[in-house]
């Protein structure tokens, strides 16, 4: 069993230091500590191994250790200040020190039972219901992501309920892993700490053990700013402007680079349904402007078709007087009354008869010519006259025509387009208006709080790290119960 929890504790520590093979010297620094379960330093030391990728002589690094002791060979150092020097030979060095500074993150447990706090000595003595929280407290706010593990014993625990913890069995005992990132900041909802409940009968607790680090959180912040590629918080702002501007219906202002893009195709869109508008409107005014005068024009049809009609019942009567006076009717011919409708056919059958007659007289002859002569003139005046008829049918066509465009090109601009362009408009308004206050707020916060985790687990570490140096640590705390 021993072996399994060594090993599970040493897949934690390597997890949360992200303890991978780094192609360049890299300081691994593991801090061993011993504490009470009510923070109480007990012991400490740091275990440090530099790795020498590049395979130099001298190693260069930075430590307020004391108590310095290589632990992996027989190279040897020299110590100026805070910057220390080994003479490594390309090899790796591994020592060790000690300290009396804080921990940035030092678990803390608070025992209470049946309500009332009690130590986990006493706690051996009694029975009832226990809450145990396991707290992460911190002389400064820098993030680190926490994990503890603490063996439950055989017996005297039941009905455990657990608060940001799981349960899981070692080798036929329970233990619970519990989880917290410290540093945070209040609000976000992460949790900094855990709890257990369960009945007591006697329970003797020992030990658990804690790993911790700002590394994993640093290796996000980095990655996140890397897959990126732009500044958040400058394009946050740009994007603000434009919702803001939005809001407004002022136009987008260019910003940032990923917003700015989108303050283009907006002002792309906004200005086209301007222009469509705009467009519907001269279309619709310039319909108006025809249904107008094509409704003049369409004033004048019945006057002119009504001239026209009289000039050729006036010509009729003329021709049906000069008929009647010529004596065709004393010589036997009887010509009918000339009208619209018959007059091709009565002037053609008069002239025919004539014509007959013309080889036998030459007044018939004469007659015939001059009926054939008066139809020419009348068919002339009845085709000036159909004209007439046609031209005034055309306009009466077109003006009404012009007036379904008019009606049309109104509707289009009146519930068309500028229908579409003001719902566009007030869409883009009530957007922004339900999306600023969240940005404003809810992201803003966000952003800011990336950024300023991204400041704080940056570089951060127990030792002092050294330029040129990657440095990777972990917290390995035994908290005594």
């Amino acid at each position: 069993m021993c072996k399994k929890v060594v090993a599970l504790l040493l897949s934690l520590t390597l997890a949360l230091g992200c303890a991978s093979a780094l192609a360049e010297n890299t300081k691994h620094e593991r801090v061993f500590a011993v504490t009470a379960a009510d923070g109480t330093m007990k012991s400490l030391t740091d275990s440090i191994r530099l790795e020498n990728a590049d395979g130099l002589e001298e190693l260069a690094d930075k430590t307020v250790l004391t108590g310095l002791e290589n632990v992996s060979g027989k190279e040897t150092f020299t110590l100026d200040g805070e910057t220390l020097t080994w003479q490594a030979k390309g090899k790796d060095i591994t020592y060790q020190g000690t300290s009396d500074k804080a921990l940035p993150v030092l678990p803390v447990v608070t025992l209470r039972l049946d309500g009332g706090e009690i130590s986990a000595e006493a706690l051996a003595e009694k029975a009832g219901r226990v809450e145990m929280t396991i707290a992460y407290t911190q002389p400064e706010a820098v993030p680190h992501l926490a994990a503890t593990i603490l063996l439950l014993p055989e017996n005297g625990v039941s009905n455990l309920e657990l608060e940001n913890a799981a349960q899981f069995s070692l080798s036929g005992q329970q233990a619970v892993i519990g989880w917290g990132v410290p540093g945070v900041e209040d609000g976000l909802g992460i949790p900094t700490s855990f709890r257990i409940s369960f009945d007591a009968d006697h329970v003797k607790l020992g030990w658990m053990m804690t790993f911790a680090s700002a590394d994993p959180i640093d290796l996000a912040c980095r990655e996140i700013s890397g897959r990126i590629g732009f500044d958040i918080g400058n394009e946050l702002n740009g994007l603000v402007s434009i919702l803001t501007a939005m809001e407004k219906g002022e136009t987008q202002p260019f910003a940032g680079t990923v917003t700015g893009i989108a303050s283009l195709k907006i002002n792309e869109l906004n200005n086209g349904l301007t222009s469509l508008n705009d467009g519907a409107r001269q279309l619709s005014e310039g319909a108006a402007t025809l249904e107008a005068g094509l409704g003049t024009l369409q004033e004048n049809s019945e006057k002119l078709n009504n001239g026209a009609n009289a000039i050729f019942a006036a010509i009729l009567n003329t021709a049906n007087e000069q008929i009647q006076a010529s004596g065709l009717a004393e010589a036997g011919l009887e010509v009918p009354e000339l009208t619209a409708e018959n007059y091709r056919e009565v002037l053609n059958a008069a002239a025919g008869k004539l014509n007959v007659l013309g080889a036998i007289s030459k007044d018939a002859k004469a007659g015939a010519e001059k009926l054939t002569a008066l139809l020419e003139q009348l068919t002339q005046m009845d085709t000036f006259v159909q004209g007439v008829h046609t031209y005034t049918g055309g306009v009466d066509q077109a003006a009404e025509g012009a007036k379904q465009l008019a009606a049309g090109a109104a509707t289009l601009h009146d519930k068309g387009t500028d229908t579409l362009r003001t719902t566009i408009l007030d869409a883009e308004k009530t957007a922004a208006g339900a999306v600023l206050p969240w940005l404003k707020e809810q992201l803003a916060t966000a952003v800011r709080v990336y950024e300023e985790t991204g400041s704080r687990v940056k570089d951060n570490g127990y030792d002092l790290r050294p330029e040129n140096m990657k440095t990777v640590t972990v917290y390995v705390i035994r908290t005594d119960l």
